[in-house]
């Protein structure tokens, strides 16, 4: 395997901190938008753009039916209603009563009159008298046409056909009528819908024509554009011809309406005769000429409107474009569509992508489609019908998606270097362990020396920015098939598989090269090194069953050694370096047990006010008084505890205990009542119970609640500010004092400090001890106590172990101070004989 050198542009640097990027947020929302506009050309999300559809149409009923109101209706129909059949006492009804009817119609001058019942076989009596009514140039009829364009249902023979149209119902996949068929062409045949040729004779009256073009109508001077197959939510129909979908008047119909009997009887104002469009027809329910509309829906069958009365809204809305400027329901093209709803997939990405909090992320989101439910209405309303339900389910789907994906991000991966995390390292290590489990897998782990001193001289900015540019020189001299990650802290690994010894150590003095070139950052130049530790899979027994963290534990016990003996060192693991790890599980076994065997002891340190040199208060400190090798300092065990959890018992017992004793006291020395100074540890102030648990603690102890301490150190409050924040509120609620620990060593930000509800900061004892020093720590110190002053909290310096330390500590009004030059850390006792007696700490400051 050669060592490779690859470059890595600037401007293709990715900004780490950032879950997404604008180009994974464009790469994902067109994947999703192509996906689903794929799945949609098989009809997926037809049939609920059918109910969207209808839903609009239902929403303009209102307003369109004012509009009918507001206007004379054109149309009229002579409606055969089920009273009429029982009367005639026949069905279907004879051409005589028809050519009566007719007559009678023709009497008060119809523009048109439309006969919408197939009348292809002769009804005796009358066959005659129909014939000689049907030669009436007013008159229109109706036939049917079967699927290629043959006629099915013939006409009247009587009946040119410049006066006959075919029936113009369009049933969709789910039996709705949404669309209205108005004309074909088959071979050299011009077909009309029977609506269609209404129109048409309506409007020669008034000098206007119908002309068929390629993709439209023109109707007098209206261009009546046609619907594609796969536009306006359509994919599996048919859209032979020139088809439009209807923009429905009412729920029911829309024209004054006649029952036979009315007519037959004269019983109508001859006014609503004249001049209008007169349609024929059967309303029965027994004739079975009913259709679902998308009105339907609401109340089923009480609203199925009769043949007739569709052709009635169709007539009128034909008319109403073409003489009243009523737009028809138009759609976009597809490619209108495709822009449409792939706008809507990068909106939905957009947010998910660049907002974080998922409670606003969902309020944006709702936001959105509310926003999209407004712009497609408002569109319909305006007459044009764009899909509802693909658009709605790209924007959902797209910011779910990107939530994932910055989830993922999250939970796999490093936000400052962009690197994968040690969770997303040991997946793909134990892959590699999986899929060689003979050959040679080799865990490099790389740790920047100092990296604490560099956080804490330079801050966070400077150490971030150190992390990106190790991160960067790492993938440019790593092989390709290699994968890096930054593991914790200032601490990477990188794999390799398959690998050898050789090669593994040649490419650890490559790294140890690259990585200590000096780094120019901020106008600061810094000189780093790593430490390296190397483990091999195959440094385990064949019998053994190799995990993922098992090899990040030899490497991470290679790296401890090569960091124990010195900077720039690279270490191999081997099977002797065990020992130390069984040393680590032997003190983590005695951990488990000391509770329950209660070898932990409290110490008290004493808090003194600087500007009287009294006694204020103690910290709360633990011991380990092991049965075997005496008392282990925290130093040994602490850390252990924290990463196996113990430190949560643990921690409950050091609160539980401290206020205990802290009551007694009060109670022996009322006049003295110091307060009690307990740390928090970052697994602690995770638990979701931590606030109900310092409540019943101080419930049961009676200690007063104002005599209680907290204190946390900056980076466990900083880990997750507005978590953070909530808890430390639920704290604050229970009347207890807060404090930040070793503060100055962390990276708390002026925005942020000044949010949280903190009573005191507690300068790090490294700043106390080089404050009297040549070129010390003295101003430093002198703006913490400043800035604790102006966001109106105390100050506790701790480690004061000189007068000298005291005396400018005094000067700069710090209030308190904790140290060696006051008292070391006394069991309770001792405590007890320091509250009964005289301070002795007063002849020290002499």
């Amino acid at each position: 395997m050669g060592l490779v050198q690859r470059r890595l542009s600037p401007k293709h640097w990715h900004n780490p901190r950032r879950q997404c990027s604008w180009q994974m947020t464009i790469a994902l929302s067109s994947a999703v938008t192509i996906g689903l506009l794929g799945l949609a050309q098989f009809g997926l999300f037809q049939p609920l753009e059918l109910e969207a559809f209808d839903l609009f149409t239902r929403l303009t009923t209102q307003r369109s039916q004012r509009l009918a109101n507001a206007a004379p209706s054109p149309v009229v129909i002579v409606a055969i209603t089920e009273e009429d059949i029982q009367r005639q006492k026949q069905w279907p009804l004879s051409d005589q009563i028809f050519a009566q009817v007719l007559a009678q119609l023709q009497q008060y001058n119809p523009r048109v009159i439309g006969l919408d019942i197939y009348r292809d076989v002769p009804h005796e009596p009358g066959t005659e008298a129909l014939a000689v009514q049907l030669q009436q140039s007013n008159v229109v009829t109706i036939t049917k046409l079967d699927e290629i364009g043959a006629v099915e249902v013939p006409s009247p023979l009587q009946v040119p056909d410049s006066r006959v149209g075919f029936n113009d119902f369009v049933i969709d996949p789910d039996g709705v009528v949404r669309r209205n068929f108005m004309f074909a062409v088959v071979g050299d045949r011009q077909l009309y819908s029977f609506s269609l040729r209404l129109v048409e004779k309506f409007l020669a009256a008034q000098g206007l024509s119908i002309t068929p073009e390629r993709e439209a109508l023109q109707v007098g001077n209206t261009r009546f554009q046609r619907i594609e197959a796969n536009a306006g939510g359509y994919q599996t129909i048919d859209a032979t011809g020139y088809q439009t979908l209807v923009r429905y008047f009412a729920p029911t119909q829309t024209a004054r309406q006649l029952s036979l009997t009315d007519v037959l009887s004269g019983n109508f104002d001859p006014r609503w005769i004249e001049d209008k469009i007169v349609l024929i027809g059967t309303t029965a329910p027994s004739q079975k000429d009913l259709f679902y509309t998308p009105f339907s829906y609401v109340a089923e069958d009480k609203l199925l409107m009769s043949g007739v009365a569709l052709h009635a809204q169709m007539t009128r809305q034909m008319l109403s474009a073409a003489l009243d400027q009523r737009a028809l329901l138009g759609v976009w093209p597809q490619w209108g569509e495709f822009i449409w709803v792939y706008l809507w997939g990068l909106g939905g990405g957009c947010l998910a992508c660049r907002l974080s909090r998922l409670r606003i992320v969902m309020i944006f989101a709702t936001g959105g489609l509310v926003g999209l439910w407004a712009i497609t209405w408002l569109l319909f309303t305006q007459a044009i019908w764009v899909p509802w339900v693909l658009p709605m389910a790209t924007f959902s789907l797209t910011g779910a998606r990107l939530r994932a994906y910055k989830e993922f991000r999250r939970a796999y991966y490093d936000a400052t270097t962009g690197l994968p995390n040690r969770a997303r390292l040991t997946q793909v290590l134990q892959k590699l362990i999986k899929w060689q489990p003979h050959g040679s897998v080799a865990v490099i782990l790389l740790s920047i020396d100092r990296f604490r001193a560099f956080n804490e001289s330079f801050g966070p900015q400077v150490s971030d920015r150190l992390l990106q540019v190790t991160a960067k020189r790492l993938q440019q001299t790593v092989p390709p098939t290699a994968t890096v990650a930054r593991v914790a802290g200032g601490e990477f690994a990188v794999l390799l598989s398959p690998v050898g010894s050789d090669t593994a150590l040649a490419l650890a003095a490559v790294f140890n090269q690259q990585l200590s070139e000096p780094i120019d950052l901020s106008g600061q130049r810094l000189f780093p090194s790593v430490s390296i530790g190397i483990a091999f899979s195959s440094a385990h027994s064949a019998d053994h069953v190799l995990r993922a963290e098992d090899a990040l534990r030899d490497a991470q016990t290679a790296l401890s050694r090569a960091s124990a003996n010195g900077q720039g060192r690279c270490e191999v693991f081997v099977a002797d370096m065990r020992v130390q790890l069984s040393h680590r599980l032997w003190l983590e076994t005695d951990l488990r047990e000391a509770l329950e065997r209660q070898e932990f002891l409290l110490y008290y340190q004493p808090i003194i006010c600087l500007k009287t040199l009294t006694l204020a208060g103690f910290e709360a400190l633990i011991r380990w008084q092991h049965p075997d090798r005496g008392i282990v300092s925290p130093d040994a065990f602490i850390s252990v505890a924290e990463e196996t959890g113990l430190i949560v018992p643990i921690g409950q017992w050091v609160i539980e205990t401290a206020c205990e004793q802290a009551q007694k006291w009060h109670q022996q020395f009322p006049e003295r009542s110091p307060f009690i100074s307990i740390n928090l540890s970052g697994r602690q102030f995770a638990q979701p119970d931590l606030v109900g648990q310092i409540d019943r603690v101080l419930v049961e102890t009676g200690l007063e609640r104002s005599l209680l301490k907290l204190e946390l150190t900056e980076s466990v409050v900083m880990e997750d500010v507005e978590a953070s924040i909530a808890v430390l509120l639920q704290l604050k609620d229970l009347k207890l004092h807060l404090g930040i620990d070793d503060f100055g060593t962390g990276y708390s930000s002026l925005s942020c400090l000044q949010r949280f509800p903190i009573d005191t900061l507690k300068i790090d004892q490294s700043f106390i001890t080089a404050m009297t020093a040549q070129s010390g720590t003295a101003e430093l110190v002198k703006t913490i106590v400043a800035l604790g002053h102006n966001l109106e909290m105390d100050i506790v310096a701790e480690g004061v172990e000189t007068a000298e330390q005291a005396r400018r500590l005094q000067s700069m009004q710090c209030e308190y101070g904790q140290g060696y030059l006051f008292a070391k850390p006394l069991p309770p006792l001792a405590v007890e004989s320091l509250l009964s007696g005289p301070e002795p700490w007063a002849d020290k400051m002499i």
